[in-house]
C-alpha cells in the first residue's frame, strides 16, 4: 500500500528549502500544505511529508526528500531506498538546471519530455560513440505541461516598463541580440519595443548604429551598478514553461561548447542540462513507479556567463511549476475517477 502519493527529490539544499516552502504555499486558491511532518530522521534516507490539498479539498500525500550531496548517483540511491518504502504513485524532481539560450531564457522552467544520460556510450581513438536509454514522460503529462501558464503561480509577474528597459540593456551589456532573444515578446508587447527603444536613446543609455544597438558608457555603468547591487536576484519574472528533452551527465559543464556537442550526439532538440533527471525517469521505470516528471529552473547557460544570480528564483519557480503540475494529474485526475465511479 502507498504510504505517499508523491515522492519530490531535489539535489541541493537550496532546492528541497524551495520545494518545501512552495508546498507550504500553495498556489492560486489551492492552500497547498499546513505543515510537514519529519520522518525516519535517524536513517539513512530521512524525508517530511504532508498532505497537499487543492481549492477543491482534495488532497495528496507528498514526501520530499534530499541527498547530500549533487548527482544521479546520489539522488538515484536515495530514491531507489524511498520508493521502495513509500510506494508512491509519482517520483518527481524539481531543482536547478543550464538552458540553451536559444530556447530558453534565466527563469524559465523546463520540463523534461524525456530524460537521458548523455554521457552514457563508448569512447574510442574516434570520439564518443553515444549509448542513450531515453525515457520518455507520458503523453498526458507532457500535454499538462505544454498547456500550463505560469500566471497564476507565486513567482511570475508581468514586466514592468523599467523591467523592461533594464532587460534590454542587461542583454546589449551580455552581448546578446534582444531583437532575437527568446524572452523579447514578454517584456515588448504591442509597440512597446520601439517606444523603449527612444526612451533609452533619449536618456543616453544607448546608441542606435543602423540596424544595431550598443550601449553608452551612461549605459554601461547604469547595468553594472544594477547587476552589482542585484545579490538576491529576482523575486518575479515573467517565466515560461518549456517542454523538452534534458540531458543529464556527470559534470557541471560551464566551457559554451555543449549544445552543440549535445546536438550533434542525436537530441537536436534538448533544452535543459543538468545531472540526476535520467536517473529518476531511470529509478520510475525499472521500479515500476506509475509516474515520474522533472521539472528544473534555468539558472545559467552552461558557458562562462555563469552565476548564481537566477539560482534562488529557478528553485522556487520550478518547485511551484511541480505542484501545479501534480495538482493537475494527481489530485484532480483522482477527483474524477472518484465521480465517476459515484456515477456508475
Amino acid at each position: 500500500m502507498s504510504q505517499a502519493d508523491v515522492l519530490v527529490i531535489t539535489a541541493l539544499k537550496e532546492e528541497y528549502a524551495a520545494a518545501r516552502d512552495a508546498g507550504l504555499r500553495g498556489f492560486a486558491d489551492n492552500p497547498g500544505i499546513a505543515a510537514w511532518e519529519d520522518r525516519d530522521r535517524k536513517t539513512p534516507a530521512p524525508y517530511i511529508v504532508g498532505n497537499y490539498f487543492a481549492a477543491s479539498g482534495a488532497c495528496m500525500s507528498v514526501a520530499l526528500a534530499r541527498p547530500t550531496r549533487m548527482g544521479g548517483a546520489a539522488a538515484g540511491a536515495l530514491a531507489s531506498i524511498l520508493v521502495e518504502r513509500l510506494k508512491p504513485r509519482c517520483l518527481a524532481m524539481c531543482g536547478v538546471c543550464a538552458g540553451d539560450p536559444t530556447i530558453v531564457t534565466l527563469g524559465d522552467v523546463v520540463v523534461a519530455e524525456l530524460a537521458y544520460a548523455y554521457d552514457e556510450g563508448k569512447r574510442t581513438e574516434e570520439g564518443f560513440e553515444g549509448d542513450y536509454r531515453q525515457i520518455p514522460l507520458p503523453d498526458a503529462w507532457v500535454r499538462s505541461a505544454q498547456d500550463l501558464s505560469p500566471a497564476d503561480l507565486p513567482s511570475y509577474s508581468k514586466a514592468s516598463e523599467n523591467e523592461a528597459k533594464l532587460w534590454l540593456l542587461e542583454c546589449l551589456h551580455a552581448k546578446e541580440d534582444p531583437r532575437t532573444h527568446p524572452a523579447r515578446s514578454r517584456y515588448f508587447p504591442g509597440s512597446t519595443w520601439s517606444e523603449c527603444i527612444s526612451s533609452l536613446e533619449k536618456g543616453g543609455f544607448l546608441a542606435r548604429h543602423g540596424a544595431k544597438l550598443s550601449l553608452t558608457q551612461k549605459g554601461r555603468l547604469f547595468v553594472q551598478q544594477a547587476l552589482y547591487d542585484d545579490v538576491n536576484g529576482p523575486g518575479q519574472l515573467p517565466f515560461e514553461v518549456v517542454v523538452g528533452p534534458m540531458a543529464s551527465g556527470s559534470a557541471v559543464i560551464k566551457d559554451g561548447r555543449a549544445w552543440k556537442q549535445l546536438k550533434r550526439c542525436g537530441v537536436r532538440t534538448v533544452v535543459g542540462l543538468e545531472m540526476e533527471a535520467a536517473m529518476i525517469a531511470t529509478t520510475a521505470h525499472r521500479l515500476g513507479v506509475a509516474n515520474w516528471v522533472v521539472t528544473k529552473g534555468v539558472m545559467e547557460y552552461a558557458d562562462l556567463r555563469k552565476d548564481d544570480r537566477y539560482k534562488g528564483f529557478a528553485a522556487r519557480a520550478s518547485a511551484e511549476v511541480l505542484f501545479k503540475l501534480l495538482t493537475l494529474h494527481i489530485i484532480l485526475a483522482e477527483s474524477a475517477h472518484a465521480i465517476n465511479a459515484q456515477t456508475r
